[in-house]
């Protein structure tokens, strides 16, 4: 009896944890329903890569503040100190400070004359004598002020500064784009999952009647054992394919949550619908204008055009003058104790201001080679420039052919797919009235099933290829 009291209370136990954890569990979880619009919206503000070029964007911001400020008065203060444990020893000739000769003869005249002697040691040109000048302890506290004046390679870097800011905003956007192409495709693999579960399990129910008519004729004696297995195996084969599809549906989600930028643990609807998707003006979009100069990647090409030229123009300001002026005021205290907080101690002013002049001479001839160097990486951006148009061109007539062919590849396989219905709802009929086999049933089946993937198939292929080739015609931008 204490047992079985015991194992009640264990089981209390758990049901109170468990509905404790529950609100745990769902801390943080928020619901999404979403059209695929809407998932690219998202996608472009909350996606890993945006964010991470939109990190690289404001830092590139943040640089060309930074070269702003190197044209800015630059202020700087110093407080020095300095305890001697040695004061600086100076040397000098023993008669450094004696009399000079010119007084020592006039000295030596008068002495002779008066006849009082003069009493002066007598000089060693060899001697030294030593000296220590200065306090035990310095402080110096001062404060200096810069400001460039002109500088070619200032004005230049601040325009190419400006210019990069500019790529790194305009990889944002290109950035953008190519995730909303990638939501889209994922998006379309979710749609298309769920689609295929759709349709199994509707293939599934139709199975099971036949299946529980089949067991009624076997029951009565109308048809073999052996029919029924025969469904029996198709109706396996058939829980597997939909065990498949249902996992390939999660990990479709679970894909377009990562794409997006979004947490696992979210819960994501998608809105939209295969047929919708594709009734979307197929005949307009093979026949929108293709342009390259109104692309993003053009716009990021030109600008790297432009900061390439502004390379070779700094290269060559390199070879001006550089002026820049400044101020200095220090303030000077030496004692022989640490008493410089004393109001009475005495410090000694220093002030000075003046102008710098820089101006190169002679760099045997590096300037030169780093200008030609700057041409040449100009040069190759332009030429990158050609690259792309003729890639981005090409892209686009491939996007177009795939796009057609993946249309009419789709209008084949559902022709297909209406004939094995056809074929299997006719076979399922002479079963039903003892003329076909159950072999011939599940052969049926089976080409059904496979008429019914294959046209699922080309539906993603039909939807992944009008996103390519919306993504050429910068529908996405």
């Amino acid at each position: 009896m204490n047992t079985l009291s015991n194992q009640n209370n264990m089981y209390l136990k758990h049901i109170l944890l468990g509905w404790l954890l529950i609100p745990l569990a769902v801390v943080g979880q928020e619901s999404y329903s979403m059209s695929l619009q809407q998932a690219q919206d998202y996608a472009a503000q909350h996606s890993y890569v945006v964010r991470t070029a939109s990190y690289d964007a404001e830092a590139a911001s943040r640089g060309v503040k930074e070269t702003i400020t190197i044209g800015l008065p630059q202020v700087n203060g110093s407080i020095d100190y300095n305890n001697y444990i040695d004061i600086p020893t100076q040397v000098a000739p023993a008669d450094a400070f004696g009399f000079p000769d010119y007084l020592v003869e006039f000295l030596g005249g008068v002495s002779a004359e008066t006849g009082v002697p003069l009493d002066a040691p007598q000089t060693d040109p060899n001697a030294i004598s030593e000296f220590q000048f200065g306090a035990k302890q310095t402080m110096t506290a001062g404060v200096s002020v810069s400001q460039l004046i002109f500088d070619g390679s200032y004005f230049v870097g601040l325009k190419a500064a400006k210019t990069y800011a500019e790529v790194m905003q305009g990889n944002v956007a290109r950035t953008q784009r190519d995730v909303k192409a990638a939501v889209a495709e994922a998006y379309h693999m979710v749609l298309i999952a769920r689609e295929n579960v759709s349709i199994l399990e509707e293939s599934r129910g139709v199975l099971e009647t036949t299946r529980k008519e089949t067991a009624a004729m076997v029951q009565q004696g109308f048809l073999e054992q052996q029919d029924l297995d025969q469904i029996d195996l198709s109706l396996s084969d058939l829980a597997n394919r939909i065990n498949h599809a249902q996992q390939q549906q999660t990990i479709a989600m679970d894909l377009l949550k990562f794409q997006m930028g979004m947490p696992m643990n979210n819960s994501l609807e998608v809105t939209d619908t295969v047929d919708g998707l594709m009734a979307e003006g197929a005949e307009a979009l093979l026949q929108t204008a293709y342009s390259f100069q109104s692309s993003i990647d053009y716009r990021v090409l030109d600008t790297q055009i432009r900061l390439m030229d502004l390379n070779v123009k700094n290269e060559k300001a390199k070879s001006l003058p550089s002026i820049g002026g400044f101020y200095n005021y220090q303030r000077n205290a030496q004692r022989d104790e640490f008493n410089f907080f004393d109001s009475d101690g005495k410090w000694y002013p220093i002030q000075l201001w003046g102008v710098q002049l820089k101006m190169p001479i002679f760099t045997s001839l590096r300037g030169v080679h780093r200008v030609a160097k700057a041409k040449v990486e100009a040069e190759r951006a332009r030429m990158n420039m050609e690259q792309a148009q003729q890639g981005a061109n090409l892209e686009y007539l491939n996007a177009k052919n795939d796009y057609s062919l993946a249309l009419a590849t789709l209008d084949n396989r559902q022709q297909s797919l209406s004939l094995a219905d056809r074929i299997y709802k006719t076979t399922q009929t002479k079963y039903a009235q003892g003329v076909s086999s159950s072999f011939e049933l599940a052969q049926a089946h089976s080409q059904l099933i496979s008429a019914q993937g294959n046209y699922i198939s080309s539906m993603l292929e039909v939807l992944n290829a009008k996103t390519r080739l919306g993504k050429s015609l910068n529908q996405y931008e």
